[in-house]
């Protein structure tokens, strides 16, 4: 296959990558001008293998199997995301590049210096060696991915353990890590979107989603970006997992690790019985909710790069894996086992101060009585400083926060299941209500509803999707927004204020509102249930749940659906049977 034609699958979507089984683009840039400088010296370069399952995806498209880094290397060289030897693409060499260009797929690069037509035509014809691989099963795909990556240095520990098996444990794993880290997706997304759930860092600077430094990881100092990349902090959450499930802290050697993803292991077996009872979903969200709740704490003390490391190791430039592992089961045990809230945010800081030197650390690994050791240390400094709240901050308020972050980020692929309103206020002078607000919302959450069967989304109040109405309600109630993306967090505790209501009144008053706008059963009944408020960095944001629906949903009798971003009205009878089809 030449390049030329692995560029059009690409462009026409037809080459997907499954998350469950592969990593994130790792490769650096010296890395990727390697690989065109062995195509434009006609030298190989390794097979691309990829897996056809047209009962699942469609005839014509692909899972990449072996060969993720290597198509995107090229590609992404062609769409001028990086330089060779300081000439990029010359984008009028390939039809299909510049009409991507022009469509937005892409910004082009301005270069005085594009790469001579001789040498973008030999990148062009250069012919990959490819093998489609015929399979009916994703274990099928995770056996032939486990055996490729058995040997070699591709794949870090972590990633072999958890590309090599597909259980409910591997996924919760991968599920808590990438919300952890801001790169939740849906589990099978196209090549072309890979570069917004992969890790940039600042030395890189490669134009992808998600920036090391703002992760929890890096930001806190927990570890650095070679372990980030390397998959340490997915190690990281299974040993946090495994010490939850098995109600004590986990011996953390690498054998260890070994047995937990070996089926043959008594410690595997035990885990997935544990797991099938505690609830995967219930262990994600306690272990989401610890993380939140953390970093609400922290950051309002110490907003600066490595907060948590300076706190707990002054002066030190080492990760702190054993001290934040004490810190996080201390934290889990007064919030989730106690149901407490922390009450007094410079208190607790105060108490962790230099807690690095007081803890023990093993040199090749932290055994179960040293980790308990460091747990009943950090426990005894901060359980003061938490009390009895109703309702508790566990699933409420703060630890909330981590999935709110998310949902800004996955909004830019999924923007048909997330919408976001700065308020239920008009912008102008009078600050009197928006009447009509209530009745589109009620119509925007019919339409997500009717996005896909049994698929969630969610509505946020409390947050501009623009920069004008940011500016706005800066200006207007004095508060400073926050951005993450292109949104901005601005709160609603600035519109009740403006009323002379309470924040729960107000809270009150929209969800008596939503009650009366006419959505159909069962979605009015689910939506109500499902409303709830998000402390994030001093402000609060109403989130609203769309659970996903068996069946098509209405407003008034009327189906609405999301076509991106926007919400329309169905009328046309053969769409409206055909959407019905999609339920059942």
């Amino acid at each position: 296959m030449s390049v030329q034609e692995a560029y059009r699958l690409f462009r026409d979507d037809s080459l997907l990558v499954n998350r469950r089984y592969q990593r994130k683009l790792v490769w650096a840039v010296s890395e990727k001008q390697l690989l065109i400088r062995s195509i434009l010296d006609g030298y190989p370069i390794p097979l691309i293998l990829l897996a056809e399952r047209p009962e699942i995806h469609g005839a014509g498209r692909y899972e990449i199997i072996d060969g993720m880094q290597r198509l995107d290397a090229i590609f992404s060289f062609i769409e001028q995301r990086f330089d060779y030897e300081g000439m990029h693409f010359d984008l009028s060499q390939s039809a299909r590049a510049q009409q991507a260009a022009k469509a937005g797929a892409f910004p082009p690069v301005d270069t005085l210096m594009p790469l001579p037509a001789d040498k973008c035509a030999n990148i062009l014809d250069y012919q990959l060696a490819v093998t489609i691989f015929p399979t009916h099963t994703e274990q099928q795909i995770t056996e032939v991915f486990s055996r490729i990556n058995s040997n070699g240095r591709q794949l870090s520990v972590q990633e072999k353990r958890q590309a090599g098996i597909l259980n409910q444990f591997s996924e919760a794993v991968r599920s808590v890590a990438s919300s952890l880290r801001g790169d939740v997706s849906e589990d099978v997304l196209l090549l072309h979107d890979m570069p917004s759930i992969s890790i940039d860092s600042s030395r890189e600077r490669q134009q992808y989603g998600v920036r090391a430094d703002d992760t929890l990881w890096i930001r806190q100092g927990i570890l650095n970006v070679k372990q980030l990349r390397e998959g340490y902090d997915e190690q990281m959450v299974a040993d946090l997992a495994a010490s939850i499930l098995f109600g004590a802290p986990f011996p953390a050697s690498r054998e260890a690790f070994d047995e937990l993803y070996d089926t043959g292991s008594d410690k595997y077996r035990r885990l997935d019985v544990t797991l099938s009872a505690y609830g995967a979903r219930r262990l994600e969200s306690e272990i989401k909710s610890t993380f939140s709740v953390i970093s609400e704490v922290i950051d309002s003390q110490l907003p600066t790069p490595n907060g948590l490391r300076n706190l707990v190791r002054p002066g030190s430039a080492n990760p702190i894996r054993t001290p934040f592992y004490a810190i996080f089961m201390a934290f889990f045990d007064l919030i989730v086992k106690q149901q407490k809230s922390p009450e007094d945010y410079a208190a607790i800081v105060g108490a962790l101060k230099g807690v690095g030197s007081k803890l023990e650390s093993g040199k090749h690994y932290t055994s179960s009585e040293e980790r308990i050791s460091n747990i009943d240390t950090i426990t005894g400094l901060i359980q003061r400083y938490f009390v009895n709240k109703v309702p508790p901050v566990f699933g409420h308020g703060a630890g909330l926060a981590l999935d709110f972050e998310n949902s800004l980020r996955r909004s830019k692929i999924e923007t048909a299941r997330y919408e976001f309103k700065q308020g239920l206020l008009r912008l102008d002078d009078s600050r009197e209500w928006d009447g009509e607000i209530v009745g589109r919302l009620a119509e925007v959450i019919c339409g997500i509803a009717n996005v896909k069967p049994g698929v969630d989304g969610y509505l946020f109040l409390g947050v501009a999707d623009k920069e004008a109405h940011a500016a706005r309600i800066r200006l207007m109630d004095s508060i400073i927004p926050v951005a993450i993306g292109p949104h901005h967090v601005v709160g609603v505790e600035r519109e009740a204020s403006a009323k002379g209501m309470t924040l729960d009144s107000y809270v009150q008053r929209f969800v008596e509102q939503i009650s009366r706008a006419g959505l159909s059963e069962p979605l009015a009944t689910q939506v109500l249930s499902s409303i709830d408020t998000i402390d994030y960095k001093g402000l609060s944001v109403i989130r609203v749940v769309v659970p996903g629906q068996r069946e098509l949903s209405f407003r008034n009798g009327t189906v609405f659906v999301r076509r991106g971003s926007s919400t329309e009205r169905v009328q046309d009878s053969q769409e409206i049977v055909a959407l019905s089809k999609q339920f059942h």
